[in-house]
This record gives C-alpha cells, structure tokens and sequence, in this order.
C-alpha cells in the first residue's frame, strides 16, 4: 500500500469507522470445518472482531493490520486473548507456509497474497474469504477469481451474491 493508502485506513479508524463489532457469520458457519486446535491468521484485520471470535474459539491467533489505530482498538477489546497483534503493509508481509489451520481474510483482495495465504494453509487447513463483489468495490473479485486463487483447495461454502462473496475452502 501507499503511504496515502495507510493515511486513509488511519484516518477511517481514528474517526471511529468500521467500527462492528460481531464477525460476519460465515467465520462461526465455516469453523465447523476447521482443524483444532492450531494458529489461526487473520488478514487486514481491523478492529479485530474476526481475530477475536478465532481466539474465543481457542486458536493462537496471528493478526495483521496496516492501520496503528485499528490495532489499538482491537488490542483494548481483546485483552487477555490469545492474540498477537502486528503492525505491517500487506503488500510485503511475510506469511509462513504451512503454518496455520485456520486463515480469514474478510474485506481484503489483494490478487498477488491470496495464492501466499493458500500457502500458509497446514493440512486440511481452513481458509475464510469474504468480501464486496466488484460490482459494489473496485477491489472486490471479479468473475472467475475464486476459482482462479482457490483451485487447489476443497470447496465448503460459496455464495457469490449481490451484496458479498463468500468462501471457505479447506487445503486437501
């Protein structure tokens, strides 16, 4: 991301933006799958609701944010969690292959770290994708772009609606 991008994401945080507080019900919809216990990884993770859920749900929870207000927010409504919080541009982040059970990546596309965060699944790991349709986000996927960064793994969910897209898929 550009420094504009990071000035953006701080400002939003800061003025209280995307401020919920409850995962998205796919998260709790695809855990069933999930192998446990393990490291858990969520992406962009903002205000930390779905890293939250994951350590609720007893995972060690790696979470990565580029925005320093985001991260203070989570770290105040997570404390006592197993969650560890790190600061870092997705675009450059290291993500270590075969480490995690599960991976959650909501409201992030970035077409070059998808193929990474499939790396980084353990076996039969669980990777939980959801974000708007490029209908509605200039960065949302496009037709084919499920099937595209997801190949290699086992298909659970998929909805594809107006609104959001939504997968979670399981390393084979």
């Amino acid at each position: 991301m550009t420094a504009r991008d990071r000035a953006k994401w701080e400002a939003r945080y800061a003025g209280g933006g995307h401020a919920e507080s409850e995962p998205l019900p796919l998260l709790a919809e695809a855990l069933a799958f999930a192998p446990r216990p393990g490291r858990a990884l969520d992406v962009a993770c903002g205000r930390g609701r779905h890293a939250i859920a994951l350590a609720r749900a007893g995972y060690a929870v790696d979470a990565i944010d580029i925005s320093a207000a985001a991260l203070a927010s989570a770290r105040e409504r997570a404390a006592g969690l197993d969650v560890r919080w790190r600061e870092a541009d997705l675009d450059g982040v290291a993500v270590e292959r075969g480490a995690y059970a599960v991976i959650c990546c909501i409201d992030f596309t970035d077409d070059p770290l998808l193929p990474r965060l499939v790396d980084a699944l353990g076996v039969r790991g669980l990777l939980v994708y959801s974000a708007r349709p490029s209908a509605l986000c200039s960065f949302g996927p496009r037709e084919g772009d499920l099937d595209r960064w997801f190949a290699s793994l086992e298909t659970l969910l998929r909805r594809e609606g107006e609104e959001r897209v939504e997968y979670a898929g399981r390393r084979r």
